[in-house]
């Protein structure tokens, strides 16, 4: 196959909060014109946005919007940004995080159809979008959502469906210590599976799981909002994941824009940069 690119994002978080001295406005308006910027520069060809794109469901402070004030952050970033994110040519997927709790039908409502877990088909590669939250929806109080895992017959009737595909799992977020055997099992035996891409924990990192995944790697998204980097932020500041696919391998890199932060009264401009790099050579 020729050279594809595919760009991942998550944890985009338009809410009531602010971080590092810019607007929930002009900080997403960034992201869409840093896709726009990639595009220009190295078209991609799918754009995966891996959940969190608000509070719209939030346990803790001032709650989340949708439950408190029927506010849905998250249909007000499909109804500004989708338009802006789509391209001719490029395919486009959005599926839902721990803090957008809606059911199936009330999640395509809000996105403008969008599934909660869903697919893709990009040369010899088949992505699995998963819905690991996807427990207790609709709820009636204030919460960060229910991790359900993986569903393995999900990915298992994809595969069957795309018998010669290469294999990549994403999902809002996956915890291997409470997942299942079955889980586990198919990483460790299926040597299509690749490698899993995740957000959520607010940081870019590649990490190696345990033997009984079969030694992958789970590559993290980082986010475009704040870092979970506490004590040094800018270890990973804003940005967004990049894939490489070709029959010899893929390669991947976080990528951060050149943005300005403000950091206890301090300004900081990061150029554009990559970090946290990972190859896999076939």
């Amino acid at each position: 196959m020729k050279r594809t690119r595919v760009l991942l994002a998550s944890d985009l978080h338009w809410c009531h909060l602010e971080w590092y001295g810019i607007s929930n406005a002009d900080r997403l308006n960034c992201f869409a014109e840093n896709m726009d910027a990639e595009y220009e520069k190295d078209p991609f060809s799918a754009l995966l946005l891996l959940g969190d794109y608000s509070l719209d469901h939030w346990q803790w402070n001032v709650q989340g919007s949708y439950l408190k004030e029927g506010i849905s952050n998250t249909a007000n970033f499909a109804r500004t940004y989708l338009n802006r994110l789509s391209k001719d040519g490029v395919e486009l997927r959005m599926i839902a995080g721990n803090h957008e709790q809606y059911g199936e039908e009330k999640w395509r409502e809000v996105t403008g159809g969008f599934e909660r877990k869903s697919h893709l088909v990009l040369g010899d590669y088949l992505f699995v979008l998963l819905d690991t939250y996807g427990a207790h929806l609709d709820p009636r109080v204030h919460s960060d959502g229910t991790y359900c895992g993986v569903d393995v017959d999900f990915v298992r009737s994809l595969m069957d469906s795309y018998p010669d595909k290469k294999v990549i799992l994403c999902a809002h977020h996956f915890a291997p210590e409470v997942e299942s055997d079955a889980f586990k099992q198919l990483m460790h035996d299926e040597t299509r599976v690749l490698f899993l891409c995740s957000g959520h924990v607010h940081k870019s990192r590649v990490v190696t799981l345990k033997d009984e995944f079969g030694g992958k790697k789970l590559l993290y998204t980082g986010h475009y909002s704040y870092s979970s980097e506490k004590e040094d932020p800018l270890r990973c500041p804003c940005g967004y994941r990049e894939l490489i696919l070709s029959d010899e391998g893929v390669v991947s890199r976080y990528i951060t824009p050149a943005h300005t932060y403000v950091l206890k009264d301090q300004t900081v401009t990061v150029p554009y940069g990559y970090t946290d790099e990972f190859e896999l050579e076939f």
